[in-house]
């Protein structure tokens, strides 16, 4: 079974939103749609747990609940971005409906040129393992950021000539932008560590959350980001107090986590999918990790919100 298939089977038991499906496309010819939260509200307001195959960036302006994101909980919030990586899990518990904007929009549409890649890597807020994936803007963050979101839907209404490449620079705007916010508020909680090893440590992380199920060594990981065994591992321990072993670990166990709440799959098929060939030896790995068996965790689960 190839790394491709097995990625696919870890994500098909939790409903898979696909890019497209559900939603009156508004220009079928490119990956990006521009709508806002009262859009489909069963689906772009969903109470139930789903993942997507493309990207989210959702902004805020009015609405009472919580966000839920893989087992964290987001007060919604006026003047917040939620960002949502593909595989991610999440769903809405609103009192008030959400009011905002959203973003949708795959790799394909994103990364045009090979130099495009390095762009989503530098980006904090997606494939994110520590980092929050949530951000409250201020009053002047705000203007900026309304002033772009209006120069996109306008140019997704008109959709003149070129309008896919004006909206792609507009998305690499409006990312970009969100970044220089995010790591001005990450610098300001943050303890002053190199930035560099900042950046390395969080495209190591991005990768794995893409990549895990392959049960790839580490080797194979510093090989992608064009550095040593030796000196990724001093980066990433330097920079989270965990080795770069342990941070797959914990991805592994994240994704397990969700097909235990999510699912009703059984241990064994879950080990499967994650490329365990050994029932009793991901038993071992998740209590291991966790510090309670597969069958203790989705009891203690039964009947959590998160």
């Amino acid at each position: 079974m190839d790394s491709n298939s097995k990625i696919y089977i870890a994500y098909q038991d939790i409903p898979l939103h696909i890019f497209g499906s559900g939603l009156e496309r508004t220009h079928e010819e490119i990956p990006l749609e521009y709508l806002n939260f009262s859009d489909a509200p069963e689906l772009t307001q969903s109470t139930n747990p789903h993942r997507h195959n493309f990207y989210e960036v959702l902004y805020v302006t009015a609405g009472v609940g919580t966000h839920f994101i893989d087992f964290n909980a987001y007060p919604i919030e006026p003047n917040t971005f939620y960002f949502i990586s593909p595989g991610q899990v999440h769903y809405w518990n609103t009192t008030v409906p959400i009011e905002g904007d959203i973003l949708i929009f795959t790799d394909d549409f994103l990364l045009l040129a090979p130099s495009d890649y390095m762009v989503l890597r530098e980006l904090s807020f997606f494939h994110t393992v520590e980092g929050s994936p949530a951000l409250k803007l201020n009053e002047t963050d705000h203007f900026q950021v309304t002033q772009l979101y209006r120069a996109i839907a306008e140019e997704f209404k008109a959709y003149d000539f070129r309008a896919a490449s004006v909206l792609r620079s507009y998305l690499h705007i409006l990312l970009v932008q969100i970044q220089r916010i995010y790591a001005i508020q990450e610098a300001k909680a943050g303890d002053g560590q190199d930035k560099i090893a900042q950046k390395l440590t969080r495209q190591f992380k991005q990768l794995i959350t893409k990549q895990f199920v392959t049960g790839q060594p580490v080797q194979d990981y510093a090989g992608q980001l064009s550095v040593s065994v030796n000196h990724l591992n001093k980066t990433v321990k330097a920079t989270t107090g965990h080795t770069p072993g342990q941070l797959i670990r914990q991805e592994i166990v994240l994704e397990a986590k969700r097909l235990f709440q999510h699912t009703d799959l059984t241990a064994t098929e879950i080990g499967y999918r994650l490329a365990f060939d050994d029932p009793s030896y991901f038993g071992r790995f998740f209590k291991r990790e966790v510090g309670v068996s597969p069958g203790q965790f989705r009891q203690d689960m039964s009947g959590r919100t998160l």
